[in-house]
């Protein structure tokens, strides 16, 4: 095995495939570069699915205000009309699967299987063991952080929980 174990500095490094391999100094910068950009990315991707969270929260809301404006006698209740409380299969689209198959689920799934992809191969670049690499990580999670969370929304938080 070829992979030093220790922490180091090294120019020389194979990195997550046997295609992408750093021989110079140069070829380092390049691949400290685009290692800094997939960690903005995985924040990107991260605070698009909190903006889209927050957004489809915001629209139930509204829309659950409007049903109690126009309808007031239901506003209690859960809103469950009597055809879709037949027990259909699975393939048939009404009441659950319907709600279960939103385009708003399933961008949060796909934006989630994507931050995963992003994490697992971040976690991998780290495991090189090359300094180099794992501060260019640190240093782009950091900056990703900081483009595109704002506020760290603590009292937020604090107050929808409690």
């Amino acid at each position: 095995m070829d992979m030093d174990m220790t922490l180091h500095f090294g120019e020389r490094e194979k990195i997550l495939f046997s295609w992408w391999k750093t021989g110079s100094l140069s070829g380092m910068a390049v691949s400290m570069l685009i290692t800094f950009l997939l960690c903005i990315l995985y924040e990107a991707i991260k605070s698009f699915r909190y903006f889209l969270a927050v957004w489809n929260n915001q629209k139930r809301q509204q829309r659950h205000a409007e049903a109690s404006i126009t309808n007031p006698q239901n506003s209690g209740g859960d809103n469950i009309s009597e055809d879709s409380i037949h027990i259909a299969p699975l393939v048939q689209l009404s009441g659950f699967t319907k709600r279960l198959f939103t385009s708003y689920r399933l961008a949060q799934g796909a934006l989630y299987g994507l931050q995963a992809l992003l994490a697992y191969t971040l976690m991998l670049i780290a495991m090189t063991y090359n300094m180099n690499l794992i501060l260019s990580i640190v240093v782009g999670e950091a900056v990703g952080y900081f483009l595109f969370t704002g506020n760290p929304l603590v009292e937020q938080h604090l107050t929808d929980c409690c």
